[in-house]
């Protein structure tokens, strides 16, 4: 069971106590199985497609609203900001560690590295669907291109592979996890980065609004379900402080759980 430094100030989850969860466990994984069907499955493929092409035309027509519009989702959209975007979580994380005490315990430590894991394992399970789809930008030829709109800097307005969409599968996994481990200020924080480095992907048409809705919501369910209303994060969180305990001195943490 975890130490009382790393609990949710304010949250009563009880996924965090790392026992079976039958019902949240059926309900989590069919849900996922469920929106997945929903999008390659006839009838509701073809509501998701069509709106997908609504949503796309929307968005990519606001592009022309003014210079300095483009210019923020150009800049939203560049690759420079996926790190800021890592920078952020990073941040967050470690605002909610230094705030509660003047050292990282060894949990806490264990925790985060746990984040870490949970988003690689999500981006590899979102990698292995073998499906390929163009962005709206590749697709309709008479799209608004946000890199020949704005010269001055690269961003990402196309993609030959945008289902599910990896970038924000991790911030929904992030989120999630926030939403599990830390207090509510945090989670609102979590929930308003990861919608304002998810918005503008779409805005620039590098991504379908289903790559996010059913492909990165259905990957991050399934990550975060499996994990926590199972005793797999505390089994987890326990191996990598056993690890920790051969390869950070004791006298750097010394809260061990």
């Amino acid at each position: 069971m975890p130490d009382s430094a790393a609990q949710p100030q304010d949250s009563n989850s009880p996924l965090y106590h790392g026992r079976w969860h039958p019902l949240i466990l059926a309900t989590g994984l069919g849900f996922s199985v469920l929106l997945l069907a929903s999008f390659f499955l006839e009838p509701t493929r073809s509501l998701w497609l069509a709106l997908d092409n609504r949503v796309f035309l929307v968005l990519n027509q606001s592009l022309a609203w003014s210079p300095w519009y483009r210019g923020l989702i150009a800049i939203a959209t560049s690759p420079l900001v996926d790190v800021v975007g890592g920078l952020c979580m990073l941040g967050l994380y470690l605002h909610f560690v230094l705030r509660r005490e003047h050292h990282v315990s060894l949990e806490l430590t264990a925790i985060g590295l746990l984040m870490l894991l949970l988003l690689v394992v999500a981006v590899q399970l979102a990698k292995a669907i073998p499906y390929h789809r163009l962005s709206g930008t590749l697709v309709f030829t008479d799209a608004l291109r946000l890199n020949e709109l704005v010269t001055w800097i690269h961003s990402k307005d196309s993609s030959r592979d945008t289902f599910p969409g990896d970038h924000g599968t991790v911030l929904l996994v992030f989120a999630g996890m926030v939403s599990i481990y830390l207090p509510r200020a945090y989670v609102r924080a979590a929930w308003i980065i990861a919608a304002i480095f998810v918005a503008p992907r779409l805005v620039s048409g590098a991504h379908w609004f289903s790559d996010v809705a059913v492909g990165s919501v259905a990957i991050a369910c399934l990550v975060l379900t499996v994990t926590f209303a199972t005793p797999l994060h505390l089994f987890l969180v326990d191996r990598i402080q056993r690890q920790l305990l051969h390869i950070i001195p004791r006298r750097w943490l010394p809260h061990r759980a």
